[in-house]
């Protein structure tokens, strides 16, 4: 008797906590928003070991930057073998960086996860993402997927507690605090026979992503100082697409540029760009940053946080234009590149960007869009060499479908077309210790012959 009276009590206080954590995870907000960890299952983010902590930082892109909202803990809760953890956090503070978002509109959060298993002593780091909605300032629930992204042993200091993790931003990172020119087509016509035109079309029925690229690596500042940057960079990180998305929107845009023979042309939009470099600090003490130490590990984000644009009927238009000349890009970025597609194109007849696209993008079932080169704009203003070959990602999607709409029409003699790639290759996560690699288009860029 005395035996089911206590599994039934255990039965009880089992019962209690998933209520208390179920009711954790789904009650309304107050002043803020409630982040839920979940594997990419979509289950609790828990249950490594008898002994974890998970540790994560939330930033948040907003029209004047990338902002950190805040470094939170979170520690194996439960009894015996049972883990009851919620992975659950409050946070408080969005409204200061984002006072006001139009419906069209979406503004990213990045959140930077480490798991710290004391038992079987392994870290882990991995990240996830989500959106800021008009609805979400008024308070909600956020489920985000957790990519883990690498493991390795744990360090002896994180093995005894009382430290943490966090992500910190070094001097030589850049935000555009105004909208520059951001090319996302350039076609060099110098070498050809007769007059290019070249469109790019997105609609606002479509959500349009501006996704950022992060690359990882160990004491990336003394190598980018050294050696040639293409073979640095290639040597040095290992390159992750579209990990996170600052800005997505309802938008319109329509551009077309004519080339003639001899000359380079580009389409442009007006946005703010960033190369963000963070290195990797462990932690004594609380949540504060007091008593800090480089663990080696570095990263590099580079991405879109932010485009002009002004309110059309259903969407927002945004603001571009076209340039017949070379666009401002430090010089480094072509030394990224390799040829991708080659073709022949007649006289009077034209591409697709979605047929061109096919001998530039990845071969793994990852579309990448059209490669923004936020990385060359951000050398030009002062980031490392080996950063020029980095670029985010533009893309429009509708119902699962990733595509960029436009083309390129030749109006002189038969020529040959080029497109280009990076000689790099970027991972596309297929699971939690699992990727495939792909090179992505670079621009785009496009070349006659």
């Amino acid at each position: 008797m005395r035996r089911i009276l206590k599994m039934l009590g255990i039965l009880i206080l089992t019962a209690l906590l998933i209520g208390t954590g179920v009711s954790a995870e789904w009650m309304p907000p107050e002043g803020g928003m409630r982040v839920v960890l979940t594997d990419e299952n979509g289950k609790m983010l828990r249950g490594f070991s008898g002994d974890y902590e998970i540790q994560l930082q939330i930033d948040v892109a907003t029209p004047s930057g990338i902002k950190t909202l805040g470094h939170y803990r979170i520690k194996r809760s439960g009894f015996w073998k049972f883990d009851m953890t919620r992975s659950v956090v409050k946070v408080e503070g969005i409204k200061r960086f984002l006072p006001s978002i139009s419906e069209e509109r979406r503004y990213g959060i990045r959140v930077s996860v480490w798991v710290i298993d004391r038992e079987k002593g392994q870290l882990y780091r991995g990240i996830g993402s989500d959106f800021i909605s008009a609805e979400d300032l008024r308070g909600a629930t956020k489920r985000v997927a957790v990519t883990l992204l690498e493991k390795e042993p744990l360090p002896k200091p994180a093995r005894e507690g009382g430290y943490h993790y966090v992500w910190g931003t070094a001097d030589d990172s850049w935000e555009a605090k105004e909208y520059v020119k951001v090319p996302i087509l350039i076609i060099d016509n110098r070498n050809g026979k007769g007059e290019l035109q070249g469109s790019v079309s997105l609609e606002a029925s479509y959500k349009t992503e501006f996704s950022a690229t992060i690359a990882y690596g160990i004491d990336l500042e003394k190598k980018f100082r050294s050696g040639d940057p293409v073979n640095v960079l290639l040597s040095s990180v290992d390159i992750y697409g579209k990990r996170w998305v600052p800005v997505e929107g309802s938008y319109y845009f329509y551009r077309a540029v004519d080339v003639p023979k001899g000359r380079v042309g580009y389409i442009y939009i007006w946005a703010k760009p960033y190369y963000r470099h963070e290195k990797e600090y462990i932690c004594a003490g609380g949540m504060g940053s007091y008593g800090c130490s480089e663990t080696g590990r570095e990263r590099i984000d580079v991405g879109i946080y932010d485009v002009k644009a002004s309110k059309g009927v259903h969407g927002y238009i945004i603001d571009g234009g076209y340039e017949v000349r070379s666009p401002e890009l430090d010089p480094w970025f072509y030394s990224f590149t390799k040829e991708g597609l080659q073709l022949a194109l007649p006289k009077d007849d034209g591409r697709s960007l979605k047929y061109l696209f096919q001998g530039t993008s990845g071969d793994c079932g990852v579309k990448f869009g059209i490669g923004i080169p936020v990385g060359a704009i951000a050398v030009a203003f002062g980031a490392p060499a080996p950063v020029a070959g980095l670029t985010a990602s533009l893309q429009y999607k509708k119902a699962g479908s990733i595509s960029v709409d436009g083309g390129v029409q030749n109006y002189g003699p038969t020529i040959t077309l080029y497109t280009f790639k990076s000689p790099q290759k970027y991972k596309f996560k297929t699971g939690w210790f699992s990727s495939c690699s792909a090179e992505i288009p670079m621009g785009f860029y496009i070349k006659s012959r």
